[in-house]
């Protein structure tokens, strides 16, 4: 049997493998929501009453895959504006997950970053 990164299709492979369960239920969830118009709530919202750094993205997701992405823009600005960031570190670390290489320090201080930012994004947009 050969090595992980020497297969057929390998990287790619390794790719749609690690990301195919999160996929499913992300339909699934779209699926469900289609029919029902029932979404989950947020608990952090709903016992404290402020909006938490995931707020909208549920509402962000239906309207983007709806083409509204004014609307979508608007569910949450800041999860919407870094999209592309999100799946270049999914996608990067999936690739270090399939080299089985550590995570360099230079992308842990990125990602430190990148949660100080939605920190203070969720504290700005309750303020205004």
């Amino acid at each position: 049997m050969q090595p992980c990164n020497k297969r057929k299709g390998g990287f790619l492979r390794y790719l749609v493998r690690k990301t195919a369960p999160f996929v499913i239920l992300g339909v699934i969830y779209y699926i469900w929501l289609r029919m029902t118009n029932i979404y989950i709530p947020c608990v952090f919202r709903h016992f404290t009453g402020c909006k938490c750094p995931g707020c909208g993205v549920t509402t962000m997701c239906v309207d983007i895959l709806r083409f509204r992405f004014s609307e979508a823009f608007y569910a949450n600005p800041f999860i919407f504006t870094t999209i592309p960031f999100i799946l270049f570190e999914i996608i990067y670390n999936a690739y270090l997950g399939y080299k089985q290489k550590p995570m360099p320090g230079w992308n842990k201080l990125l990602l430190v970053i990148y949660c100080v930012a939605l920190i203070v994004f969720a504290i700005i947009r309750n303020i205004i």
